[in-house]
């Protein structure tokens, strides 16, 4: 069980509710949301999870996704990834940040 980053590719003629369905899957399945794209999510989910979101009926595809840290772009991925990942983790009162 290890948690990767993975794009989930959507079906052409996708709506946001079908997005926003997807998205509460991964969540259901312990993943997280790092970001929404055109195509659909990138998320954060345990590999045994895959088959589970993979499933659904409007995902075309989850495929794995790997920055390159030299990459002109992955700083900047880095840092929405972070923000939306702080977004829905659950802090414990005494180790939340800036506390």
């Amino acid at each position: 069980m290890a948690m990767q980053m993975f794009l989930v590719a959507m079906k052409p003629g996708f709506s946001q509710e079908t997005s926003r369905d997807v998205q509460q899957l991964v969540s259901k399945n312990g993943g997280f949301i790092l970001m929404v794209t055109r195509n659909g999510p990138v998320v954060a989910l345990d590999d045994s999870r895959v088959g589970a979101i993979s499933s659904h009926p409007q995902v075309r595809m989850v495929g794995g996704v790997t920055l390159n840290p030299k990459g002109l772009a992955a700083d900047r991925l880095q840092r929405i990834f972070t923000e939306n990942l702080s977004k829905q983790v659950v802090w414990p009162r005494s180790s939340k940040p800036g506390q």
